[in-house]
C-alpha cells in the first residue's frame, strides 16, 4: 500500500464529513454538515494558523489530519481520524511521522495531542510512537460534555 499526503481541497470535504461521522461516537462529536466543514476548514471561518491534510492510501482518502498552532512554538494535532477501512494498517502511524517531519520543517520543537481517556486506540498509538502523557485533565469536546482526557507531548529534539 502506497501512503502519501495531500492538502484538503473542496472536493475532499465530503470525506472529512464522512470520516468524522463514521467516528463520531469515539470523538464524542455532534453532527456537522458539509457546508459547515467547508466554512471552518477552507472558507471564511478557517483558522489561518491550522492546516488540514488528507492521508491517501493507494490514492484513496484514508484519514484526515488537522494541525494547528502554526503561529506558536508548539504545534498541536487537533484531529486525526482514520477511515474504518484503513484502521490498524499503519495510517495513524504514518500521520504521526508526517506531522513530526512537517513540524521540523516549520522549525517547531514540540507536538501536543489531546484525546479522551476512552479513546484507547489513539492512546496506544501515541504511546507507541514516543508521545508522553504530560497531563491528565478534564475538557469539553464536541458534544459539550466534560470528559476525562490526556494531553500528550513529544519533544522533537530528542528523536534524533
Amino acid at each position: 500500500m502506497e501512503i502519501n499526503v495531500t492538502l484538503l481541497t473542496e472536493d475532499l470535504i465530503s470525506f472529512v464529513h464522512d470520516v468524522f461521522e463514521q467516528n463520531i461516537e469515539i470523538l464524542h462529536g455532534s453532527p456537522i454538515s458539509e457546508s459547515v466543514w467547508y466554512e471552518y476548514a477552507l472558507g471564511e471561518k478557517a483558522d489561518p494558523y491550522e492546516t488540514h491534510f488528507i492521508i491517501l492510501a493507494d490514492e484513496k482518502p484514508a484519514a484526515w489530519l488537522k494541525i494547528n498552532g502554526l503561529n506558536s512554538d508548539v504545534i498541536c494535532i487537533s484531529m486525526l481520524v482514520v477511515d474504518d477501512a484503513y484502521k490498524r494498517r499503519g495510517i495513524g502511524s504514518f500521520a504521526l511521522k508526517y506531522t513530526e517531519e512537517y513540524a521540523e520543517k516549520q522549525g517547531k520543537k514540540t507536538i501536543l495531542i489531546q484525546t479522551t481517556t476512552d479513546n484507547i486506540p489513539a492512546t496506544q498509538c501515541y504511546l507507541k510512537h514516543g508521545y508522553k502523557i504530560i497531563k491528565e485533565m478534564k475538557y469539553t469536546v464536541g458534544d459539550d460534555i466534560l470528559r476525562d482526557g490526556y494531553e500528550f507531548s513529544k519533544n522533537l529534539q530528542n528523536t534524533k
